[in-house]
């Protein structure tokens, strides 16, 4: 009877795993498209997040959260963030940008031979001057039939996906109007 429950608590624990990617590393194709505003100053002040997200992957996997205990939205802000840094136009005197992720969705893959994920990542960027934009960007990724290997590589898959969702955003056309 103790072996049952001590194998019962150890399936409950192994169920509570936390599961993050890695820290963010900066896109050069953003850093590029960064570079055409030179001369402004702008930050990201806030970055909301949408009641909805649900964490859990693969049911009693684990769940998938960002680096160094932020939050998803914690962690899109200050990956944004970085990118002006780099592009030399980040300033806290700046024009202040409030965001907002709409949505946060993913799925690790399941079923079939080729189990692909995505994320689904959409994010609303609203200036001071009253210019607002928005912008969605699906990030697919090689997922694995094991559950364990499919929640990590979702989670690392995270990184990316971020990439590419602030690409969409610095290389939109909008973009410039909200830092005048």
């Amino acid at each position: 009877m103790r072996r049952i429950i001590a194998l019962i608590g150890i399936a409950l624990l192994a169920g509570c795993i936390t599961i993050t990617p890695g820290r963010y590393s900066i896109l050069v194709d953003n850093h590029q498209a960064l570079k055409k505003y030179a001369g402004s100053q702008v930050r990201i002040a806030a970055m909301l997040t949408p009641v909805n997200y649900r964490a859990s992957c693969r049911l009693i996997t684990g769940k998938i959260l960002g680096p160094d205990g932020m939050s998803i939205a914690q962690f899109v802000e200050k990956a944004f963030n970085d990118e002006l840094k780099l592009a030399n136009i980040y300033s806290d005197n700046g024009v202040s940008l409030i965001g907002s992720l709409t949505e946060i969705n993913f799925s690790s893959g399941h079923g079939g031979l080729l189990a692909n994920g995505w994320w689904d990542l959409s994010l609303s960027l609203n200036s001071g001057n009253g210019k607002s934009m928005r912008v969605a960007n699906r990030y697919e990724f090689q997922s694995s039939l094991d559950r364990y290997v499919a929640c990590d590589r979702t989670a690392q898959a995270l990184t990316p996906a971020v990439q590419d969702l602030i690409k969409k955003a610095v290389t939109d056309p909008q973009f410039g109007a909200l830092l005048r």
